[in-house]
């Protein structure tokens, strides 16, 4: 038998078989069993313990189908047992092309059974694909349903409507349209002959534009105007910069909705009111200029604003309110804002003018916080500093009140020791507090006999000293102050000037002298050192021995450290200023006990006698 013979004998031993697959097999023996599974009388079959899923029949023959195809490819690839090389190409493309038909055939049945399956589960689970794949296009489909029932208005435009009048303004009517949407009507529109309605009134009206976002609706008497007309007015008013007027029908997220005689605009929140963040609800149902600052997507996106008229308001009105107001002036004012760097006070005698109250003007009390002493609505008195060249109004709380300063003079004089309170540290020295509103200031040089870096290493906020004034010019409001002496009220204040002896305190020795504190000096100016050569002692001499801490002597000074004004003294220099003293005293009464005179001097002056 040649090649051709065995293929055609091939051929058709696969087109007419028909002995059953393994498939066909299976799927009849998966119907048998279904059929013997009990049922209700419209074919149901009821669960039980046995129970399982019907195997579909379209199923199992197109699994059938596709194996027998795909064995038919194979064998046609393969070619039959036997086969020479050069009839093996011929076979090969042969079943190339069969194949290619069977995968067409194969695309078309695959693409009948998807439309047939689209409509369930187990279809989808027939094609390979998710058994909840086919719940999501219908969750997806029922959403996309839902959204377009919501969005599509109750009403249209043109149709006439009945509904009862609940509100009535200068501007407009408000009708409750069957409790389903509340509509709004231009009171300029009313007959005059009709009247005004009142509340509870019948009214009957044409829907002119639908509040499809949550808006209201708009209504008319008559025939709303024709969009395309419309649309062109709005579109030349938007290049010529002309107002236009429209409803304010509702508040969304960012701004208004308005409507232009039956299209929808929006209005952003910062171009209808200038106060940030404030409530625009009140202004539903208010008929109110616009300027038109986009129109695009032809008159689907519609964007106006009052920015321009509200600014040209508030400039008017504050250069009214300003004429009112004179630099000097005290005025009654009312708390609006409260900011790190200050208060803003409205003036209501001046129109409401605002003004600004800088956190210097705001108490004598520098540490005291705002947040403390003003409250949001608070009345307080003010007065006005002076109004800058931009218009700006400046204002002062601290002018209206008395100045502590005034009395600090006669009561903090120098010298005097007062008791304060660490108010606040910094690197240069602490404030102390002696009475609200008035503080002083001492130095970390002064804050210690000991020298410190920063003033936290000796006391901390909220320390109770006692310290003694040291400067005050109540003029700059600065005060000097020094830690008083501790147990040291007997001692008597000393002046400490060159060459010029002090009573001193021995703090503490070493090699290289004596570190003293001269007595009734506070601060730094207290801080003094006798080198060890101006001890007046014996060279080797044991200092601590010689002069015990605690113990007090008399020292010269010799000099004084101008940057660090501390003195430095000498015991010597004060013993050999004493011998010079007895020596010239001595001179002195030598000279005045040998001055005799002649003998004729005496003689004469006994004469005399």
């Amino acid at each position: 038998m040649n090649t051709e013979e065995q293929n055609s004998n091939d051929s058709a031993d696969d087109a007419g078989n028909t002995q059953p697959s393994g498939n066909e097999k299976v799927a009849a023996s998966g119907a048998a069993e279904w059929d013997e599974q009990p049922g209700d009388d419209i074919g149901n079959r009821l669960p039980g313990p046995n129970a399982r899923q019907a195997p579909r029949p379209q199923a199992a023959a197109a699994a059938a189908t596709g194996d027998a195809k795909k064995r038919k490819r194979n064998k046609k690839r393969k070619g039959p047992p036997g086969q020479t090389g050069d009839a093996a190409p011929h076979g090969e493309a042969e079943g190339e092309a069969e194949a290619a038909g069977d995968e067409a055939g194969e695309s078309e049945a695959e693409a009948t059974e998807e439309a047939a399956g689209s409509e369930g589960q187990t279809d989808a689970q027939a094609q390979g694909k998710g058994p909840n794949q086919g719940k999501r296009r219908d969750k997806h489909r029922d959403n996309k349903h839902a959204a377009a029932q919501r969005e599509r208005p109750a009403f249209s435009v043109g149709e006439e409507v009945f509904g009862k009048v609940c509100k009535v303004t200068d501007q407009s009517i408000w009708v409750d349209i069957a409790g389903k949407a509340i509509g709004l009507f231009n009171r300029d529109e009313l007959p005059e002959e009709e009247g005004i309605p009142t509340d509870g009134d019948q009214f009957i009206a044409t829907v002119a534009s639908t509040g499809v976002r949550g808006g209201m609706l708009m209504l008319c008497r008559g025939t709303p105007k024709p969009l395309d007309e419309l649309k062109q007015q709005l579109e030349a008013a938007c290049k010529s910069e002309d107002v236009v007027f429209g409803f304010v029908t509702g508040t969304v997220k960012g701004g208004l909705e308005v409507d232009l005689g039956g299209l929808r605009a929006f209005a952003p929140a910062s171009h209808v009111d200038l106060r940030h963040g404030a409530d625009l609800s009140s202004l539903v149902g208010q008929r109110l200029d616009f300027l038109i600052t986009q129109y695009a997507k032809k008159g689907r996106d519609i964007v106006v604003s009052r920015k321009k008229m509200l600014d040209e308001d508030a400039r008017q009105a504050r250069t009214s309110a300003l004429s009112k107001v004179a630099a000097g002036s005290v005025h009654k004012g009312i708390v609006r804002k409260v900011v790190q760097w200050g208060v803003f006070v409205a003036l209501p005698d001046a129109g409401g003018v605002e003004g600004l109250i800088h956190m210097t003007e705001a108490s004598h009390d520098r540490s005291a916080k705002l947040s403390d002493l003003f409250r949001s609505g608070a009345e307080i008195d003010v007065k006005v500093l002076k109004i800058d060249d931009k218009g700006k109004l400046w204002l002062s709380h601290k002018a209206t009140t008395a100045d502590p300063w005034d009395a600090v003079k006669e009561k903090y004089a120098v010298g005097s020791r007062h008791k304060g309170k660490v108010a606040r540290l910094q690197p240069f020295g602490a404030f102390i507090e002696l009475e609200p509103g008035i503080d002083g200031l001492c130095h970390t040089a002064d804050i210690s006999f000991k020298a410190v870096e920063h003033p936290s290493e000796v006391v901390k906020v909220g320390d109770e000293i006692d310290v003694v004034v040291s400067s005050c010019d109540a003029g700059q409001h600065k005060i000097g102050l020094h830690p008083a002496i501790t147990g040291g009220e007997d001692e008597p204040r000393q002046r400490v000037q060159q060459y010029k002896s002090v009573k001193v305190a021995i703090m503490g020795t070493s090699e290289a002298g004596l570190a003293v504190r001269i007595l009734g000096v506070t601060g730094r100016s207290a801080r003094g050192f006798i080198p060890a050569g101006h001890t007046g002692t014996a060279r080797g001499t044991d200092l601590r021995k010689e002069f015990p801490v605690g113990s007090k002597i008399d020292a010269k000074v010799l000099e004084i450290d101008p940057r660090r004004n501390e003195a430095k003294l000498s015991i010597r220099a004060l013993k050999e200023d004493a011998e010079k003293q007895a020596y010239q005293a001595y001179r002195t009464g030598v000279a005045r006990e040998a001055k005799f005179g002649t003998f004729a001097d005496l003689m004469k002056k006994n004469q005399n006698h």
